[in-house]
């Protein structure tokens, strides 16, 4: 059944032509994700599907009920309540779902869910029975969630059939085609301008008749050397019209290299940058943390793991205040990321604000920044004058630039679109230093971290590994745990048949009894080989 159908939809923001739709139709049960760089239209196309935005042109038809999840920032006009942004935000996507929609429509409301509650979320959308369209800068979300994903680009909608990741084959597959077609671009067009250049020297070349000549042989020689140039002129303007009509191929987005520069005097070479054993924390009356060990690993990158409310933000606070009961490196120097954006100079350029106590060159800060997409004239663009993920993204490149050697980061992917996310994956693997990150983006901390330490009834457990390998670690512990409580059942079954046969004087319930000690020492024989 078609759901949604889009005719010959248009809409502008100021000069600028946000998208052009001609015919888009959405059916029954399609679970579709939407991406494109920040202020690329995408909220805008969702409030013109709910209708509270009109297009400029065009037709929309909505078959079936309607239900919308919209930002947290219009959620927390409507709320009269106190509530953290998490519970706001929960409490929609449970309002949206009650109503039992045809259509669900959800402008990113994975913001302000902690990793858990995200769980929950991607429980909530794979069950739905309709159609979603889902905006969101969570991969793992789109992953597990979306059977289609639209891309919204300079204007145009493409859908993709697939998750986020296969919608990302599929676009890097086109890449691989657009470098191909343009380097044979760029060969045949160096090609037919080598020829046109050798066809234009070879004429410039055709000698006049000697002046020995006699003239009836000069007139014979100027014929020729006429015919001649006449030929090369023509196989010139024959070169120069195929080199007029060669398809243009515009060179693509290209990959930035990232080096770097970490001096000695930077490098941490303790295992350990912050050290703590029996160390405690409060806030007012709450007990966040109980007499715990705190151990971060120096050179590593450590998610920081845990619900809202917990204590990671203030814990790192602690570590960046210098708690007294903490053992920080006397060598480190910590850059701290938060949503204030404090590093900033409103009024300077982009490029001014990195260059300034940098220990990093330009053509690095170009690349840092090329990263992120911020690049050519942008970085000129006063700080002031930038949107709010430009910002963030300025303010993170610049703590990368810095001399820094333990960047302590507070949720640094909020306001940030995939692309800008996965440029700062790229970042991050190239830091040389310590970080510690705090971050509900599930897929972002499993890319980036090698070490995760976790918030656990008031205590930290610390584990070498990124967060999926310590589910995966924590789950063969309760399978391990299971087989060994059945084991022991096993065993106790068998020690009573062997005294029950001992005892039997009845010969066909003995054997009965013998068949079922068989299938005992054969469970007991998969369970010990499912130890090993």
């Amino acid at each position: 059944m078609e759901r949604i159908n889009l005719t010959n939809i248009t809409k502008t923001f100021g000069d600028r032509k946000l998208f052009e739709i001609s015919n888009l139709m959405i059916q029954d049960n399609e679970k579709i994700g939407i991406v494109g760089k920040n202020g690329s239209g995408k909220s805008t196309f969702l409030n013109i599907i709910a209708k509270e935005i009109k297009p400029d042109t065009g037709n929309i038809k909505i078959n079936g009920k309607l239900s919308y999840i919209k930002q947290l920032d219009n959620i927390s006009a409507n709320q009269n309540i106190k509530i953290s942004g998490g519970e706001q935000m929960l409490k929609a996507i449970n309002t949206a779902l009650n109503e039992n929609p045809d259509i669900l429509l959800a402008d990113e409301p994975s913001s302000n869910l902690d990793i858990f509650n995200i769980e929950y979320l991607i429980k909530k959308l794979t069950n739905f029975k309709g159609t979603l369209l889902l905006i969101s800068h969570d991969r793992e979300l789109l992953n597990k969630v979306c059977n289609y994903i639209i891309e919204i680009d300079n204007g145009k909608l493409t859908k993709y059939t697939g998750n986020y990741t296969l919608y990302k084959e599929q676009k890097e597959n086109k890449l691989s085609r657009e470098i191909f077609e343009y380097e044979q671009y760029i060969k045949e067009k160096s090609r037919l301008e080598k020829a046109i250049n050798i066809s234009k020297n070879t004429t410039k070349s055709v000698r006049k008749a000697p002046k020995r000549m006699g003239n009836s042989e000069a007139r014979l020689h100027k014929r020729e050397a006429t015919e001649i140039k006449e030929k090369l002129e023509g196989h010139t303007k024959s070169l120069e019209t195929r080199l007029n009509h060669l398809e243009k191929k515009d060179k693509p987005n290209e990959n930035y290299s990232i080096h770097f520069v970490t001096p000695e005097s930077n490098i941490i070479k303790n295992k350990f940058i912050v050290k703590a054993d029996n160390f405690s924390l409060k806030i007012g009356k709450k007990v966040l943390l109980d007499n715990t060990s705190l151990y971060i690993p120096s050179n590593k990158k450590i998610a920081l793991i845990g619900k809202n409310g917990i204590g990671k933000t203030s814990l790192v606070k602690e570590i960046i205040n210098n708690n007294s009961n903490l053992s920080i490196n006397p060598n480190s120097n910590i850059g701290y990321f938060s949503q204030n954006l404090s590093n900033l100079d409103e009024n300077e350029t982009i490029i001014k604000n990195l260059m300034k106590d940098s220990i990093q060159n330009e053509t690095t800060i170009r690349n840092i920044l090329g990263c992120l997409q911020i690049k050519g004239n942008k970085i000129f663009d006063t700080i002031k004058n930038l949107s709010g993920g430009e910002k963030v993204k300025v303010s993170i490149s610049k703590l990368l630039a810095s001399n820094t050697n333990f960047l302590i980061l507070d949720e640094p992917t909020n306001f940030l679109d995939i692309e800008a996310i996965e440029g700062l994956e790229i970042l991050f693997k190239h830091y040389k230093g310590t970080i510690l990150l705090i971050s509900h983006d599930r897929e972002f901390v499993d890319n980036v971290c090698d070490y995760t330490i976790l918030f656990k009834d008031k205590k930290l457990i610390q584990f070498d590994g990124n967060y999926s390998k310590y589910l995966e670690y924590e789950n063969n512990k309760k399978i391990a745990k299971t087989t060994s409580n059945d084991k022991i059942l096993l065993e106790f079954k068998l020690t009573k048949l062997d005294t029950e046969i001992s005892l039997e004087k009845d010969m066909d319930k003995k054997l009965i009894l013998e068949e079922q000690r068989k299938e005992i020492l054969i469970k007991l024989n998969e369970s010990k080989r499912g130890t090993k």
